[in-house]
């Protein structure tokens, strides 16, 4: 018996569409004029917005380069009582026309003075000393500044004091200064400058 054909599906209806419909999935897309509107208010509201804006961005850049240098003086006492040895954190800065200017700080370890932090090559050590850590800051608008009131810091080892007490204040020029006071027991406490918006105590 001979086998049957399979039989051919049936073909699908094509969906007819009227006239002035638009089929599904068929997008017109942005005018010229709609796109040029577009670009207009995207650009008057990034203008009205711009101070804020940049104002919120610096205020954050201040905050985090507070918090990198409580971090530094944490860590120079924590090196200092782990390892039982001194750790020094000595401040420097360089005025080249070529390099720029700013301030920097150096860890070391070894004596006083053993290190030195340069704007635009790694910290020079003398014998006997070695760097820990080297932090730049350059002088800019929107750019924060870190000054010390002490030339450097002495943590002693084991205990962890400073051979004296100083402020470090990491400050921004129309936004505010936030100041880390190092007592003698090595300890930090913080504190915003009058009209800096932080969420730290005023300082005295």
């Amino acid at each position: 018996m001979p086998t049957a054909l399979p039989r051919p599906f049936p073909a699908l209806p094509v969906p007819a569409f009227r006239e002035g419909n638009v089929p599904p999935g068929d997008g017109r897309g942005f005018s010229l004029i709609e796109l040029l509107v577009s670009i207009a208010i995207v650009a008057l509201a990034a203008m009205l917005a711009g101070p804020d804006m940049r104002d919120w961005l610096w205020r954050q850049r201040l905050a985090n380069s507070a918090q990198a240098v409580l971090g530094d003086l944490q860590l120079a006492r924590s090196e200092a009582i782990q390892g039982a040895r001194n750790v020094i954190l000595r401040f420097g800065g360089d005025e080249s026309p070529v390099t720029g200017s700013g301030r920097c700080y150096v860890l070391h370890t070894g004596p006083l003075g053993g290190c030195g932090c340069r704007m635009d090559t790694p910290p020079v050590c003398d014998a006997g000393a070695q760097a820990i850590k080297q932090m730049r800051w350059t002088r800019g608008r929107g750019q924060p500044e870190v000054v010390s009131n002490v030339p450097s810091m002495l943590f002693s080892g084991r205990q962890g004091t400073v051979s004296v007490s100083g402020t470090v204040e990491v400050r921004m020029e129309g936004i505010g200064a936030i100041r880390h006071v190092v007592s003698l027991t090595g300890r930090v406490r913080s504190c915003a400058a009058e009209g800096t918006a932080s969420r730290l105590p005023r300082c005295a």
